[in-house]
């Protein structure tokens, strides 16, 4: 039997991307289901970012630099469309935020130069990301509603930034079963892949003593701002640092074994 037998988890994401994830959760004994909280959609101004991906392909770019793996979809579908072949030019050189992203990246035949070490954020790329060199552009593509901050710290380090929406962003309510099950305490954890969950969980109430675990830190600061209790952060935005992280939250307390 597993160190998570008993617990039943919610997972705040569409069931194809935590597959990996709900399979080590029940080998760990645990009860995982699978609730997208956020839909994507194409973007404002789709021409937009169809100049942004004739750009890339034509090497108009010294970087690019990626935040999430679904920006990365985003823009090798319409790659695909305008039939651009390669999508990122040889030369251009490839930045991703963490190891989920990285290997999207390379599914999609793309080679990355730079990826930050420890926990991956926006913060974090921006901070290993080298100062610029004469002329030097970044294309960002991105959600309609990322935060400044990396676009911000390329500007302070020289760079040329462009930031193209490459999709938009929708929160989904829990259907009301899920939600009467949060406050019912029917779930022992729920893990939090984004700020954007979060939003979804608004005015959602989740039982006391539920742990509530965070991807990274943005995703852990908007849970707190929501009022909710942040039992861990994962130590990176991997499924297998997620898991660690509601291991270690599962565990008793060193007082509790003493007392068995």
């Amino acid at each position: 039997m597993g160190d998570l037998a008993g617990w039943r988890v919610l997972l705040c994401r569409p069931a194809d991307r935590t597959a990996d994830l709900a399979a080590a959760l029940r080998s760990a004994g645990a009860e995982p289901e699978a609730v997208p909280l956020i839909a994507t959609g194409p973007p404002a101004d789709p021409a937009a970012l169809d100049r942004a991906a004739r750009e890339l392909a034509a090497g108009a770019y010294r970087w690019v630099g990626w935040t999430s793996a679904v920006a990365v979809d985003a823009v090798t579908a319409r790659a695909a469309a305008l039939g651009l072949r390669p999508w990122v030019a040889p030369g251009t050189r490839v930045a991703a935020v963490g190891a989920a992203t990285a290997a999207r990246l390379a599914r999609a035949s793309v080679a990355v130069d730079l990826v930050p070490a420890g926990a991956g954020s926006a913060a974090a790329l921006g901070q290993a990301w080298p100062p610029a060199g004469p002329g030097d552009s970044v294309l960002l593509p991105q959600s309609a509603i990322a935060a400044p901050d990396l676009a911000v710290a390329l500007r302070d380090k020289g760079y040329l930034v462009r930031v193209v929406d490459a999709y938009r962003t929708v929160t989904v309510p829990p259907p009301p079963p899920v939600a009467r099950r949060l406050a019912e305490g029917a779930y022992r954890a729920v893990l939090l892949h984004s700020p954007s969950a979060v939003a979804a969980l608004a005015g959602i109430p989740v039982a006391a003593g539920t742990v509530v675990g965070a991807v990274g830190p943005s995703t852990a600061r908007a849970a707190t701002e929501a009022g909710l209790a942040v039992g861990f952060v994962a130590a990176a935005p991997t499924d297998a640092a997620l898991l660690a992280g509601l291991r270690a939250a599962a565990r008793p307390a060193p007082e509790n074994r003493r007392t068995q």
